[in-house]
C-alpha cells in the first residue's frame, strides 16, 4: 500500500510538473508571438517612414526643377517623378498649375504683355509688348508728320498711313493679348501634367492596418 502511495505521488508531481511546463511554453509562445509581431510593426514603420523621407526629398526636388523652368527641365521632372506617388504628383500639380484669367485681365486692360509676363510667359509677353511699342511709335511717328506738314498743306495726307498701321498693329497685338494666356496655359499645363507622370482617375494607397489578427500590409482605392 505504502509503495502504491509513492507512486500515485510521483505520478501527481509529474503531472503537475508536466502542465506547469506545458503552461510555461504557451505563455512563452504568446510572449515570443507579441514581441514578433512588435518587430514586424516596427520594421514596417521604419520601412514606410524611409519611403517618405525619402519621396519627400524627390517632391522637393522636382518642385525646384518646375520653379526653375518646366519646360528647360521637362526630362528631368519626367524621370524624377517616376519615384512619386499618385498624391504627391496631385500635390505638385496643383501647386504649379496656371490659371489664365489675371493674366487675361492685365493683358486686355493695361496690355504691354504685362499679363503674360506675370505668367511666366516671357516669350509672350516680349512679343506683346514689341507690338505695342512698334503699335504706338507709328502712331506717334504719324501724327509728328502730319502736324509738320499739314501747315504747308492742309490737303497733305503725309504720316497718315503710319498712323493707320500703328493702330493696326495696336489692335493685332491686343487680339494676341487676349488669346495667348489661355494658349499658354494650357500647353503649360499639359506639359506639367505629362512630366510628372499624373493622369486623373484612381489611385492605389498602401496602408498598414494592426488588429487582433496581427499587423498586415493592404491598400486603399481612392478617387484622385
Amino acid at each position: 500500500m505504502f509503495g502504491e502511495k509513492t507512486i500515485e505521488k510521483s505520478e501527481a508531481v509529474i503531472e503537475r510538473r508536466d502542465k506547469a511546463l506545458f503552461m510555461c511554453g504557451a505563455l512563452h509562445g504568446r510572449r515570443r508571438g507579441g514581441f514578433m509581431k512588435k518587430m514586424v510593426a516596427v520594421l514596417l514603420i521604419a520601412i514606410f517612414a524611409g519611403t517618405a523621407f525619402a519621396q519627400g526629398s524627390s517632391t522637393a526636388s522636382v518642385a525646384g526643377m518646375i520653379k526653375d523652368g518646366l519646360f528647360k527641365n521637362e526630362v528631368r521632372i519626367r524621370q524624377a517623378s517616376v519615384n512619386l506617388d499618385t498624391n504627391e504628383k496631385l500635390l505638385l500639380y496643383s501647386e504649379f498649375k496656371k490659371e489664365p484669367w489675371v493674366p487675361f485681365l492685365v493683358n486686355l486692360l493695361i496690355g504691354a504683355g504685362i499679363g503674360s509676363f506675370i505668367e511666366g510667359d516671357t516669350t509672350g509677353g516680349v512679343i506683346a509688348l514689341t507690338g505695342d511699342l512698334v503699335g504706338w511709335g507709328s502712331v506717334l511717328i504719324g501724327i509728328s508728320t502730319y502736324a509738320s506738314a499739314v501747315y504747308d498743306n492742309p490737303y497733305t495726307t503725309r504720316g497718315v498711313g503710319l498712323v493707320t498701321f500703328g493702330y493696326i498693329a495696336l489692335a493685332g497685338t491686343r487680339i494676341f493679348e487676349i488669346i495667348r494666356p489661355f494658349t499658354f496655359t494650357s500647353r503649360y499645363n499639359s506639359t506639367l501634367k505629362g512630366a510628372l507622370n499624373y493622369f486623373e482617375g484612381l489611385s492605389i494607397v498602401p496602408a498598414v492596418e494592426s488588429g487582433m489578427a496581427g499587423v498586415s500590409i493592404g491598400y486603399r482605392i481612392k478617387f484622385n
